[in-house]
């Protein structure tokens, strides 16, 4: 049976080597740049390669987390810094950003290709996107349940890494846009401020301050053996930011458990009190569950009262820095010294290393006979098994001294002995890693690495190229009835909108034709499909199948798992990559242009980061790309419902419809949250809407998009059809201020951006 990996989190080399010596199988860790814990100690360069060295030596693995979205003049600088640790052999790399992941599959194919959870695998057909892209590991959502996480398993023929004990988000991890909203520190870079731990308030309510977004951390320590049998292949445990006695503490139960597990697969090992009360001891927060593995979602999951962390038990601490982290590991050798009158020194060193016997003898001087005092075993001994900062450790020894019956005794100077220990200790740390660096700039390789540094070097040009005539389009979404009726108005007097795209729900709840007024017409796909309780990705197979009888020309994409249920069905129409599926660069539009008729630019780029990235992904893929203009943007998709936690579940999964309630945080902002019961999500958007009104004449100037988008969300009826009367006047460069009196707005990210 192959056994379950233990995955721990190292945020620094210290916590590394704890969690080695309290069991773990691999480490993942964060370098110096790229990584989703830009707060952590993260590793510098020297650092990630020492770590790598010292896990080979122990037959351990190295993961590296360069699972942030990388910006187009940021992407330079990735082949450079992962060159190193490609040829130091790093075991596996975790990535978001499709761009990132296009340039270790194509440039280092040796390192294995890890789909964070930040990627938001939500099924199989996700999942199987992946693989073909070159991922030969996703970690799914961690919202999965077991079920879904098994068919991913067995379904996607791909490894599957799962969260099994740490902190968790309450918005699906690369959804989140909060932190970024409400500052400038986003999620997808690794500076998350954690909004979700504040408290809010329900809205029209004499309640008190909750904290309805802040989830129970999750332990499954007691879960061990149906995990394992679920065919899980790594327990990943959370907690990069934590202290090295958390990783090493928490490992060391977790590996308790799995190995009574695999001694005894049929018994029932119950979790000691003690070892719970380590665990409990070791930063989680006043209560835990066992996540999403059986509960789509549940007001016991939450901290409702305090997220706070336990008290941290001193005593448990300095135990596990007892145990742990005094030393780091060591490997176990044999050594047979030969000491003969007459003859060279001979220092022979043995050790097994992954079933292969090493062994190395080193030579020195000519054994003389003792003048004085003789030099006798124990001598010997003190001097041999002296290993000190060594990566070994004397398990047996086997001196033989003889002179020649001279009856003299044998001499050999002290620093003799220590010297050939020294060098069969560095010969044999090189033997056992002789393999473990690869020269990826020597020989064919070199002009492969010229070429993409040639590429990748290239300066962003200064002034911009339009780089068509094309006038740009403005397109309108809508999700309900009432705002459709808004647009078919105002299309009706101007004839300026090109495309609609409808929510899913309303073409599902209606049977008639869309194909109206000249518009193009496309459904916008659900934040979030899942196959548990209601299968969602049959919702996506009957609109595909329906769409073109119904007038439909294409279908608004949100994310990898409908992209790949597209793909697998051979699709026909018109696919659009709304902007959470993240196009932050060029390589990540060349990812997936034979499956995307159109990309839309990200919410969190600048203007000039935006254009810059619109105009390379048009000139290299041909690829048009739309700019939302106005919207309140989706500050979080969860699985978690506020309105079951605060008033109660509407009793509607599975059906079409929604529902609307809203918090308000510490400053006063009203978010309003929406309710997808259908797939079982909520949204809460922010409080303001973004709006690029009084910016729009000059980028149309300036500025070469194909297609401005207005997203109609939580407003009614008539606020739609003014708001879009006057975006439709400054597309045709009238005055339209109107429409936009009284508004209250923001800019979003068009100057500030993201770190």
């Amino acid at each position: 049976m192959k056994k379950v990996e233990l995955l721990a989190p190292a945020g620094g080399y210290e916590t590394m080597v704890g969690a080695f010596n309290a069991g773990a199988d691999a480490v993942y860790l964060g370098g110096s740049k790229f990584g989703a814990r830009a707060y952590a100690d993260n590793f510098d360069t020297q650092e990630v390669l020492d770590a790598i060295s010292y896990a080979h030596l122990f037959g351990k693995k190295i993961y590296m987390t360069v699972n942030t979205l990388v910006k187009e003049r940021e992407y330079g600088e990735l082949y450079d810094f992962m060159l190193p640790f490609a040829e130091k052999k790093l075991d596996g790399v975790i990535v978001q950003d499709l761009g990132v992941m296009k340039l270790i599959r194509d440039e280092f194919p040796e390192i294995e290709l890890h789909a964070s959870t930040q990627a938001t695998v939500t099924g199989v057909y996700g999942a199987r996107l992946l693989k073909e892209l070159g991922c030969v590991r996703v970690v799914p959502a961690r919202e999965l349940s077991l079920l879904e996480m098994k068919e991913i398993r067995e379904k996607a023929d791909v490894e599957v890494e799962a969260f099994i004990h740490g902190a968790m988000c309450y918005c699906y991890s690369g959804m989140c846009l909060f932190s970024s909203m409400v500052g400038t520190r986003s999620g997808n870079r690794g500076r998350c401020a954690q909004p979700c731990r504040l408290p809010y308030a329900l809205a029209g309510s004499s309640a008190k301050e909750q904290y309805p977004l802040s989830l129970k951390d999750m332990c499954t320590v007691s879960m061990i053996p149906e995990l394992i049998e679920a065919g899980i292949d790594s327990f990943k445990i959370e907690g990069r930011m934590k202290r090295p006695e958390y990783a090493a503490g928490v490992t060391s139960i977790y590996r308790k458990y799995i190995d009574l597990y695999y001694q005894e697969p049929k018994v029932l090992h119950e979790i000691s009190k003690e070892d719970m009360e380590v665990l409990n001891s070791l930063y989680l927060r006043t209560q835990i569950s066992q996540g999403y593995y059986h509960k789509h979602n549940g007001k016991d999951m939450i901290t409702l009262e305090s997220p706070s962390y336990n008290g941290t038990s001193d005593k448990v601490l300095s135990n596990v820095r007892e145990k742990y982290l005094s030393g780091e590991l060591k490997l176990k050798v044999s050594l047979n010294c030969r000491l003969v009158v007459g003859e060279e020194a001979a220092l022979t060193m043995t050790h097994i290393h992954d079933g292969q016997e090493y062994s190395l003898t080193v030579h020195g001087g000519k054994v003389q006979g003792a003048l004085k005092k003789p030099m006798d075993e124990e001598s010997v001994l003190k001097q041999l098994s002296r290993f000190g900062g060594t990566s070994f450790e004397l398990d047996n020894i086997h001196i033989l001294i003889d002179d020649k019956g001279s009856g003299r005794g044998i001499f050999i100077p002290v620093s003799e002995l220590n010297e050939l220990r020294r060098n069969l200790c560095e010969q044999m740390l090189s033997c056992i890693l002789e393999n473990d660096d690869v020269d990826l700039k020597s020989g064919k390789d070199a002009d492969r690495i010229n070429k993409i540094n040639d590429k990748t070097a290239a300066k962003p040009e200064k002034e911009s190229l339009k780089l068509s005539d094309h006038e740009p389009s403005l397109h309108v979404l809508v999700n309900t009835k009432e705002q459709l009726d808004g647009v078919l108005r105002v299309q009706k007097k101007t004839c300026s909108i090109s495309r609609v795209y409808i929510d899913s729900n309303i073409f599902l709840e209606n049977d008639r034709s869309f194909d109206s007024e000249g518009i193009e017409v496309f459904v916008a796909l659900p934040y979030m499909t899942r196959h548990e309780n209601f299968d969602g990705t049959l919702d996506i197979m009957k609109i595909a199948d329906s769409a073109m009888d119904k007038g439909i020309s294409g279908l608004l994409v949100r994310n990898l798992e409908q992209l790949g249920i597209l793909k697998e069905k051979g699709y026909t129409g018109r696919i659009i990559l709304d902007y959470g599926l993240y196009i932050w660069n060029e390589q990540a539009a060349d990812m997936v242009k034979n499956l995307a008729s159109e990309v839309s630019a990200p919410l969190e780029l600048t203007i000039h980061e935006a254009r810059e990235v619109a105009e390379k992904v048009r000139k290299k893929s041909g690829i048009p790309v739309s700019l939302n203009v106005y919207g309140y943007a989706p500050m979080m998709i969860s699985a978690g419902c506020v309105k079951k936690t605060l008033e109660k579940c509407t009793g509607n999964q599975g059906k079409v419809f929604a529902s609307k309630t809203a918090i308000i945080d510490r400053m006063g902002n009203e978010l309003k949250v929406t309710t997808n019961c259908r797939n079982c999500y909520n949204v809460i958007w922010n409080a303001l809407p973004t709006s690029l009104h009084k910016k729009l004449p000059g980028i149309m100037d300036k500025f070469s998009f194909d297609n401005f988008r207005v997203d109609l969300t939580i407003e009614d009826g008539k606020e739609a059809e003014k708001i879009v009367t006057s975006f439709a006047a400054l597309m045709k460069k009238e005055i339209a201020d109107t429409g936009f009196d009284g508004l209250e707005y923001t800019t979003g990210h068009f100057k500030r951006g993201v770190e």
